[in-house]
């Protein structure tokens, strides 16, 4: 391992035995190669940066086009929706239509059932 040797001189001028300098120098070197692995250094962090905003790049764009697929199904949906619903007011308005009828005929039948009782009361009572 490298010693810095202004380190050792810095030490010795302290009046520490050199022995007792180098251990200091050398454990502060240990110390120092041990957290370059672990800090992060300039670069480190602008590779994370560049990292983070492809990534947030990438997530913009899957986000449009998931929203873009949404509109494009909303719409799909709606316009079968729309569908259906002129179906169903074409039978409502077919059924009404049918229930009308029905209820003239009904009405013609009664009417008629009436005119007869009327008639054979007329006809066979009076005399």
């Amino acid at each position: 391992m490298f010693m810095q040797a202004a380190s050792l001189e810095v030490l010795e001028k302290a009046n520490l035995p050199a022995p007792q300098a180098r251990a200091i120098v050398q454990a502060i070197e240990i110390e120092i190669a041990g957290a370059r692995d672990a800090l992060a250094t300039k670069q480190n962090t602008l590779l994370l940066s560049q990292d983070t905003a492809e990534l947030g790049h990438a997530l913009r764009k899957e986000m449009s086009e998931l929203g873009h697929d949404l509109r494009q199904e909303m719409a799909n949906m709606r316009h079968g929706l729309e569908l259906k619903i002129e179906g169903v007011r074409s039978e409502i308005h077919a059924s009404a239509s049918s229930i009308s009828r029905q209820m003239y005929a009904a009405l013609l039948g009664q009417m008629a059932v009436l005119l007869g009782i009327a008639y054979f009361f007329v006809a066979h009572v009076g005399r």
